[in-house]
């Protein structure tokens, strides 16, 4: 062997060697149906099974959860209005204080955005509950 390639050894060596000290390779077996959805799921998400599985068991470990790609895209959706909706209200608030006015109607109006805010939340996390 040339140098090069004595040295390509070794360093495949070191980076092994610390690779296993902080990896470990488990073997897991899923009876056919289950194994079946798994692998649907994981092609749904664009990953590999191997890739959902882990990304999966690590959500679950710290009680978050794994949601379809379109179900992302719509929370994402439903965060960014919840933001402009609290964003409206601090406007309304900061301009009620200014100008020192606030009628119980005007209140009222805040009162049913919020319940609606409120509403929408309860309304997402029941399709959470659902799609996961």
């Amino acid at each position: 062997m040339n140098e090069k390639q004595e040295q390509r050894k070794k360093y495949m060596q070191n980076y092994i060697a610390k690779y296993r000290e902080t990896h470990r390779e488990i073997k897991i077996t899923f009876p056919k149906k289950d194994f079946t959805v798994i692998k649907k799921i994981a092609e749904k998400q664009g990953m590999k099974i191997a890739t959902y599985i882990r990304q999966a068991t690590h959500e679950q470990s710290r009680n978050l959860y794994l949601f379809p790609k379109e179900l992302e895209e719509q929370i994402k959706i439903a965060v960014r209005n919840m933001r402009s909706i609290g964003n409206n209200i601090n406007q309304i608030a900061k301009y009620c204080n200014e100008e020192y006015y606030s009628s119980p109607d005007n209140l009222e109006t805040v009162f049913n955005f919020l319940r609606k805010i409120e509403n929408e939340i309860k309304n997402i996390k029941l399709v959470v509950k659902e799609k996961t």
